[in-house]
């Protein structure tokens, strides 16, 4: 149900609503939703939450989203979504335990994930890999990505679901041809 084709745990979760610029498709529709994305995330833990979490999620997941693409383009951040997500940012991070074995154990709130997926988004428009953040080719699409390709040019945010169509369709116009 979930992919993670983003390479960077904040826009994984951006990944979660598709197609905006169409009819939106939510894959965060319950609770136990986001405890699987959460489960499969880079973060792998299981986060439990209730409605009003999970509209949380989606709720800072959209700001991030506006804030990230404006980025990418030059423009200014919205003040209030900026004062939102950096109230967020500053709350607690995950708890980790390390046991005698040296194996270490992840968990925490819905609140904390936020705090770990803000600062990772955070960490992202600082760096210089924001630069490599690229919209996918597929014009419904509006999955980003970080292309960490060695040429530079992947254009899919990933070959099972938008690659694949584009590779379908162009193959039916040569066909016809």
């Amino acid at each position: 149900m979930f992919v993670y084709v983003s390479n960077r745990l904040s826009l994984d979760l951006l990944g979660t609503l598709k197609w905006r610029r169409d009819v939106p498709e939510e894959h965060l529709r319950t609770p136990a939703d986001l405890a699987l994305w959460s489960a499969g995330a880079s973060l792998g833990i299981a986060v439990e939450t209730d409605l009003a979490g999970l509209e949380r999620v989606r709720v800072v997941r959209e700001m991030l989203y506006r804030a990230i693409t404006a980025t990418r383009r030059g423009h200014e951040l919205n003040a209030a979504e900026v004062a939102e997500l950096n109230e967020v940012a500053a709350g607690p991070g995950l708890q980790m335990t390390l046991d005698r074995q040296g194996n270490v154990a992840r968990g925490g709130t819905v609140d904390q994930l936020l705090t770990a997926v803000v600062r990772d988004a955070f960490e992202l428009i600082s760096e210089p890999a924001l630069a490599k953040v690229k919209d996918c080719a597929n014009d419904r699409c509006t999955r980003l990505y970080v292309d960490v390709s060695r040429a530079g040019n992947r254009r899919w945010c990933g070959m099972a679901e938008c690659g694949n169509v584009a590779k379908v369709a162009a193959f039916r116009s040569r066909q016809k041809v």
